[in-house]
């Protein structure tokens, strides 16, 4: 039924069971293809400039941090491919993405012309959750496909 299937993954079991979930949603189709995809929020440095640091030192720091970010989204993707590819009877692939996670994702979802999106109800940003609004929630209102959320 479904071809092409999007898995959001932040490293939250609740993300680890999606990817599970789209294995079963592609099992018994060897044309389905399971993209991963993990989303790195930017870093928002403009409290940083001021008379303390020279741009310089903000810039330096910046690149320490996303270099960090990376490094961390890279392992995420590569512990939730070791799972689709137990999982998964056709392809797996995966992306790693800057940008505010509900439209980064919305918006791949679209360019890629994916069948559904598939994602925890709950990642790890708990805190950011409850004071930005739920990203499950924005990516339900605003995906182009059927949004299936895991528990």
């Amino acid at each position: 039924m479904y071809n092409k299937i999007l898995v959001a993954v932040d490293g939250s079991e609740n993300s680890l069971r999606a990817v599970r979930e789209a294995g079963r949603l592609a099992e018994g189709n060897p044309e389905a293809e399971i993209i991963l995809i993990t989303i790195v929020p930017p870093i928002d440095s403009t409290f940083a400039y001021s008379t303390w640091f020279t741009p310089q030192e903000v810039q330096s720091q910046e690149k320490k941090v996303i270099d960090a970010l990376l490094a961390r989204a890279e392992e995420i993707i590569k512990e939730a491919e070791e799972i689709a590819k137990e999982v998964a009877s056709g392809t797996v692939r995966s992306v790693v993405q800057v940008g505010d996670p509900a439209q980064a994702l919305v918006a791949y979802a679209d360019k890629e012309k994916c069948d559904v999106i598939v994602m925890g109800k709950r990642g790890r940003g708990v805190i950011r959750e409850l004071l930005l609004g739920s990203v499950s929630n924005k990516v339900i209102h605003l995906a182009p496909c059927p949004v299936l959320l895991v528990h």
